[in-house]
């Protein structure tokens, strides 16, 4: 039986793993007590001595947590930025000139594409219609095809049997005609 545990001073209670029968859910039970037991052990901030500066939190109307120097440096740099607006709107022209142009192709393209849906829609209908007619006329097709082969067969078997008695009535009319001159010539004699 492989066994291990992982223990780490200072951390809390050990991890026991047997690697031969795994139980991920006993794993996952092990992990939680001991996040549970560190955070149990954390200092407070009177705990964590003369050395350690405990951070405020700061709410902004935005919602967002941030110390107020990020703010300040902020509007530092939005008044250094001033002067130059002129010049980033000259630079930031061509690209939204760009920007719009491509809105405008993409929306062009798009009411295109709807229009070619909607037909497509439309033409299905159709498109189905006219494939379950063709299926028809297709099986029509064929049992006509089969029908056909079937009295074509059945006409060349009658004409072969008609040929059979033709030969064996000339064969008879032959006979007929050798025996009639037989007794003709018996008679006459």
């Amino acid at each position: 039986m492989n066994h291990e545990t992982d223990r780490q001073p200072d951390k809390g209670p050990a991890i026991e793993i047997d690697y031969e029968h795994v139980d991920v859910a006993r794993i996952m039970d092990q992990i939680k007590s001991r996040v549970a037991e560190e955070a149990r052990r954390e200092p407070t901030p009177a705990e964590a001595g003369p050395g350690s500066v405990p951070v405020p939190d700061f709410d902004l109307e935005s919602g967002d947590a941030q110390p107020p120097a990020r703010g300040r440096m902020r509007r530092l740099l939005l008044k250094i930025m001033r002067p130059f607006r002129p010049l980033i709107k000259l630079l930031i022209l061509p690209v939204y000139d760009e920007f719009q142009q491509t809105v405008r192709v993409l929306h062009n393209t798009n009411k295109r594409l709807d229009r070619l849906y909607a037909v497509t829609d439309e033409d299905r209908r159709s498109v189905s219609v006219r494939l379950d007619r063709l299926k028809d006329y297709t099986k029509l097709i064929h049992g006509l095809s089969h029908n056909l082969v079937v009295e074509l067969t059945k006409l060349k078997i009658e004409n072969d049997t008609l040929k059979a008695r033709l030969e064996i009535m000339e064969k008879d009319f032959d006979f007929m005609g050798k025996r009639e001159r037989a007794l003709e010539h018996e008679v006459f004699k």
